[in-house]
């Protein structure tokens, strides 16, 4: 082993040693080291690979292996694993609590039923009683003509808001509002006290209370800083419930307008207007705290330009899975995401086996705790080895759906920054064209770990195969629903005939080709003017 590191870096400290403007040539990816690394990632061994489990460590530990047998550098004083530190919130036996208060006595809301919470990270115990006010969507978009705060006061106040946002607003700045870190913000600054998302027929349809409610018992997760306050925490803030339509109507009774009057209004397309409601609520929760590590894994391959080599491209795809289900059926994630950590391995080795050493240098994460809410990217992204103002692309791996030999790519993010243009030209290097978007709906753009870096001023990309097969008999769109449907967070998702490695070949290799002229273009990735997250998170 002690050869193999010793080879490593040498040969590390000779690809430095290059460096060329030239568009490099692309390598050939190969199949088998893909196939081995998938193989054990989605073995039954792992356990399904959950946050902070020995079935992820062990995971973690086989990737820092194969960064140390490739000859990459540790990142950080922490050697290859960045120790991310959380706080795992469980209901320990108890139950949120929601009482309403009126002039005509007090209404108990059912937890599971009427109501669903989350186990608080904040705090093992908290409770809060305020008047209610009535403030739309509980969204501030100057730039779109929306506030729903203006004329309202909720400072002291419990904020009462609608899921979701209103219809006329793109797809991903409208995702980005309705977000419910976004609105706990919105309330935050406003002096709220405490909110409560009320469902509505729009969200109804997406995603039926019911079904929601059957998670009402799981544990939530968040990171912790060194002062162990929780990442995402806002201080003063009560944690958010969701009411479901029959026990919001009870909110609107005497008030101004019913509940069905403000979803009259929005289907007639009118925004919905805030009042106060003629109620206060008492709030309780509480949870059982567990701290927990769980690594993320962070390799760096060195620039070689004087100039470039402390600017840092990002490659980033998470190793955790969900772990085993109730009846205790591993999900073993083998295209989410065992495929995209086997193809990030196989794009570290071929730039190592390339000879050229890229003018940028790379950072190679395997980030935790994506499935419990992007939360290993977030601490990545405000925690990282290198200076943030350095980190100028991230080019993200996520269930690639390696299916079948395809024709084309598609890049989530590609019309925000240059780097849509840069995929486009990689994809025609390697025979591929870039499709847009098919599924704009899913505002995938804002649903995985890139996200967390476009949120600290990052462009960003994040990939999966296209739709069209090489093989004029496959219908892509067909197998791709398929698996969303039969095999997505299920025991199904197994690394067997489902898996195609020659698509894995072919989509190692269009990475490599992103990586390679980011990583050695004059100039460094960049949001398009006007783009609304370059103007909201974009380095000034």
């Amino acid at each position: 082993m002690r050869t193999k590191i010793l080879l490593g870096a040498l040969f590390v400290g000779a690809l430095v040693a290059c460096t060329t403007t030239n568009v490099a040539p692309i390598p050939s990816a190969n199949s088998d080291n893909i196939r081995r690394d998938l193989d054990y990632l989605a073995a039954d061994a792992l356990a399904g690979r959950e946050t902070g489990s020995a079935g992820y460590r062990q995971a973690a530990d086989y990737v820092a292996a194969q960064f140390e047998q490739m000859g990459l550098q540790p990142a950080g004083s922490q050697g290859y694993l960045q120790q991310v530190p959380f706080r795992r919130a469980s209901w320990g036996g108890r139950q949120p609590t929601l009482v309403l208060q009126g002039r005509d006595g007090d209404i108990t809301f059912r937890f599971g039923e009427d109501f669903i919470a989350a186990p608080p990270a904040v705090s093992e115990d908290t409770a809060t009683t305020a008047n209610l006010v009535f403030v739309g969507y509980g969204i501030e978009a100057p730039e779109y003509g929306i506030d729903d705060y203006a004329g309202q006061d909720v400072q002291g106040k419990i904020a009462v808001m609608l899921a979701g946002r209103p219809k006329n607003m793109p797809n991903e700045v409208g995702a980005h509002y309705a977000s419910s870190r976004t609105k706990r913000e919105a309330a935050a600054r406003h002096g709220a006290v405490g909110y409560i998302t009320l469902n509505t027929p729009a969200q109804e349809k997406v995603r039926a209370f019911k079904n929601r409610a059957k998670h009402s018992g799981d544990d939530s997760f968040d990171w912790i800083d060194s002062d162990d306050v929780p990442g995402n925490a806002l201080p003063g803030l009560h944690p958010g419930l969701m009411l479901d339509i029959p026990a919001s109507r009870q909110l609107f009774m005497g008030a101004e307008r019913s509940l069905e009057t403000i979803f009259t209004e929005i289907d007639n397309g009118l925004a919905p207007r805030g009042f106060p409601l003629p109620y206060r609520a008492a709030l309780t929760s509480g949870a059982a705290h567990e701290k927990i590590l769980s690594p993320n894994v962070v390799a760096m391959l060195p620039g070689s330009d004087p100039q470039l080599k402390d600017e840092y491209v990002v490659f980033s795809a998470h190793l955790d899975h969900i772990g085993v289900d109730e009846d205790g059926r591993i999900n073993n994630g083998a295209q989410d995401n065992a495929a995209g950590i086997a193809v990030m391995l196989e794009t570290a080795r071929l730039f190592v086996q390339s000879g050229q050493a890229p003018r940028r240098s790379l950072l190679f994460v395997a980030v935790t705790a994506e499935e419990e809410g992007l939360l290993g990217s977030d601490y990545f992204a405000q925690h990282p080895p290198v200076p943030p103002q350095s980190i100028v692309a991230n080019i993200n791996l996520d269930m690639p759906m390696l299916l079948y030999p395809f024709r084309d790519i598609i890049a989530f993010g590609a019309e925000h920054s240059s780097l849509g243009k840069t995929a486009e030209r990689a994809a025609q290097r390697t025979g591929l064209t870039l499709s847009p978007d098919p599924m704009p709906e899913q505002v995938i753009f804002v649903r995985s770990d890139h996200y967390n870096f476009v949120r600290q001023g990052v462009p960003a990309i994040y990939l999966i195969t296209g739709r069209e097969a090489l093989d004029p008999n496959i219908d892509g769109t067909a197998m791709q629903i398929q698996f969303l449907q039969e095999r997505y967070h299920r025991p199904t998702d197994v690394a067997d005939e489902q898996i195609s490695y020659p698509a894995a070949k072919q989509f190692t290799e269009v990475n490599y080709a992103i990586a390679r002229e980011v990583a050695d273009a004059d100039r460094k990735p960049y949001w398009y003017k006007g783009d609304f997250f370059g103007e909201l998170f974009g380095k000034k």
